[in-house]
């Protein structure tokens, strides 16, 4: 396997032309660096290549024009930088409008460097569109899907046009060291291998010493340790002169701690206010204006962890949405093969701790799902995961007292809070393999994992390089590709483990039927006409935070073409479980022989409509 195609160029004059170029369809800046132009959309599609904007767009465009009846692409705005933000909705015009079925939200690419999410995002609309098994056929009639495959592109396009690998930024200018100037110290591309990497250098204050897994590997300097120590930069030179290191990267506004609901002023990367990112509000926008939307998922990467609310100490699910949540997520590892599902919360941190708590459901070392409360599941036939007794979670690294990364700011809680949708964000990809069989993939795997299996990719060497400034140094450390974007060759199976968890979460939302109506005569013109209301769908016409705030929207069943003697024509239901059914009646006068309809909708649940006769 090739490594990435080595492209030597000055990194601050690449952040201007991607910074300065009209960020217009065919104006797209400096050439990819890394790959050769992807393939566009035809039916036989594999996924294995990284689209930058431009071939996004022509995907989508491509995509949309060859499915007319399936499809639609819209803008839902403009990015910082001004690039249209391509929402593409998907059903079957001919069974009902967009809007009139339960929806689903899916979107790629809020965190820059995470490119694997808009292939994921994309692979999706490929599914829907190209499959002719029946039950994608079913989910296009009865489902809609909105699927927006790059929401942040401005700092994505650095990871596929330029050698930074871009935090996670809208590119809004940001002044992080406070002297007064904004983005004046990004990192470089010092020995002109097209990437700027990392930088260690030998400090006999320093506060990092090689790992003794792995002497590529850094950890931090304990007590006792005998050295050599050192001092890790990112790659680069100090720009400004103040003897700090790329303490001023370009933007530093993380869209996906900018969102409300749990918004926290002091969160790194909250931004100005909630929401003041044009991109962010005009996906909020959207989402606002659409109740249909019942459930959400937001690719990440990386991890192969199944993420869901809440994602902060402060917030707390409300019991039954907890069930709902951990059910789902149980099955969701059953479609992935991922090896954990949990909370942000109490997703440990950093990656690959050990996470072995109540509330989390996880594969044991024989492959079992754990972890879930037995009996709890609903899901047909399908086991419920054995849960941890006290001394096993104990036991465990990583169990009780670890600390976890609370989130505020993110997507997947406002989803939940602010619209009730019961919202997932995938981390697609896991890199290494747990060859101790512990339970954990540790940093020395991942790289040994590199070496046998990936012939180097993702992680380059240490090399010594003479810096301007600090005197001898090493440039190496994990590749932009590799690490948390899959190999181009295990890019197609992610990909797919992930659209397959993403179709689940549709099959599951609500959905409103009607079942058997009934005509009872009463005599002198009067009858009573009953009917039975369902909710089809495995996840309720509202979650239980909604009836808790007061926000619940119920289920509403009316009648036409007759006299209602007994009540309103409209009638509400509430919230309807899921496989669940409520029974409404009416009676009314009319005349043998008399039609008359009844339909009951929800927003996020659809419509149904069935008819009857007086007789």
């Amino acid at each position: 396997m090739s490594s990435p195609i080595a492209v030597r160029s000055s990194i601050l004059s690449l952040v201007v032309l991607a910074a300065s170029a009209t960020p217009i369809v065919g104006q797209a800046g400096p050439e990819k660096l890394f790959f050769p132009p992807c393939a566009p959309f035809s039916e036989d599609l594999v996924f294995d290549c990284y689209r930058d904007y431009q071939e996004m767009t022509e995907f989508v465009q491509a995509a949309v024009s060859a499915y007319p009846d399936l499809a639609q692409v819209e803008s839902l705005g403009r990015s910082f930088q001004g690039r249209e933000l391509w929402l593409v909705t998907i059903t079957d015009a001919s069974t009902g409008s967009a809007s009139s079925k339960p929806a689903l939200w899916v979107d790629g690419g809020i965190d820059s460097d995470e490119v694997v999410a808009t292939e994921t995002a994309l692979g999706l609309i490929h599914r829907l569109l190209t499959s002719d098994d029946a039950r994608i056929q079913e989910l296009l009639r009865s489902r809609t899907f909105y699927i927006a495959p790059n929401v942040m592109p401005d700092a994505s396009e650095l990871q596929h046009r330029s050698p930074i690998r871009p935090r996670d930024t809208t590119l809004r200018p940001w002044d992080d060291d406070g002297d007064g100037s904004a983005d004046e110290d990004p990192p470089e591309d010092l020995d002109g291998d097209g990437q700027a990497l990392q930088m260690r250098r030998v400090d006999p204050l320093g506060n990092q010493v090689r790992d003794e897994a792995d002497p590529r590997l850094m950890r931090a300097r304990r007590a006792g340790d005998a050295g050599p120590f050192y001092t890790v930069y990112l790659e680069g030179t100090d720009n400004d002169g103040d003897g700090l290191y790329q303490e001023d990267r370009l933007g530093g506004i993380d869209p996906n701690r900018n969102y409300p609901g749990n918004w926290f002023i002091e969160q790194g990367g909250s931004g100005p206010f909630p929401g003041s990112e044009p991109g962010l509000r005009a996906m909020l926008e959207f989402v606002e204006a659409h109740p249909n939307i019942a459930a959400s998922q937001h690719f990440h990467s990386s991890g192969g962890v199944v993420l869901h609310p809440p994602s902060v100490p402060d917030v707390t699910l409300a019991p039954a949405d907890r069930t709902l949540y951990m059910d789902v997520s149980r099955r969701g590892l059953e479609v992935t093969g991922y090896n954990l599902a949990t909370s942000v919360y109490d997703w440990n941190w950093p990656r690959g701790s050990g996470s072995k708590k109540r509330g989390q459901v996880y594969r044991d070392q024989e492959g079992e799902l754990r972890g879930f409360p037995v009996g709890a599941g609903r899901f047909g036939t399908a086991p419920a995961a054995v849960p941890l007794s006290p001394s096993e979670l104990s036991a465990e690294p990583g169990g009780a007292g670890v600390s976890a990364y609370p989130a505020y700011g993110g997507s997947i809680d406002a989803m939940y809070m602010l619209f009730g949708a019961l919202a997932f964000a995938n981390e697609i990809y896991a890199l290494g393999e747990d060859y101790d069989g512990d339970g954990r993939i540790e940093p020395a795997e991942q790289l040994r994992y590199n070496d046998e299996v990936l012939s180097g990719y993702a992680f380059q060497p240490w090399t010594p390089f003479d810096h301007p400034q600090l005197g001898p140094v090493e440039i190496g450390g994990w590749r932009k590709f590799g690490q948390n974007n899959p190999h181009p060759d295990e890019l197609p199976e992610e990909v797919r483990r992930n659209v397959e968890f993403t179709l689940m979460q549709a099959e599951l939302m609500p959905r409103i039927a009607l079942g058997e109506i009934e005509v009872e005569d009463l005599s002198g013109g009067v009858y009573r006409i009953t009917a039975r209301v369902q909710n089809t769908g495995y996840q309720p016409t509202e979650l239980a935070i909604r009836v808790e705030q007061s926000r619940a929207v119920p289920v509403r069943v009316s009648i036409d073409g007759v006299e209602v003697l007994s009540s309103e024509t409209w009638q509400d239901l509430g919230v309807l479980a899921g496989h669940s059914d409520a029974e409404v009646e009416w009676v009314v006068r009319g005349s043998a022989g008399t039609s008359f309809t009844i339909e009951a909708w929800h927003p996020k649940g659809g419509r149904a409509a069935g008819s009857g006769v007086l007789q």
